[in-house]
């Protein structure tokens, strides 16, 4: 099932980067795109998701490693 597009936001580039392996490994399809208007952070590229796929995105985030600094929705 599809859910609501999620952006997930991070404190670097190095980090969307890393971050859109450890999601392909995780078996969680993401998208880097440019950092959406109206969003606050220091990196300029963040990843698009399936909602629907948010948890499991989020749990393999925190398993890697890799600091998120939001979601939005």
């Amino acid at each position: 099932m599809s859910g609501a597009e999620a952006i997930l936001v991070f404190s670097s580039n190095a980090d969307a980067m890393i971050a859109t392996k450890a999601l392909k490994d995780a078996g969680v399809p993401a998208k880097m795109i440019p950092k959406p208007a109206g969003v606050t952070s220091p990196a300029n590229l963040c990843l698009s998701i399936d909602g629907a796929a948010e948890t499991r995105a989020l749990s393999a985030l925190k398993d890697a490693g890799i600091a998120l600094g939001g979601v939005v929705k």
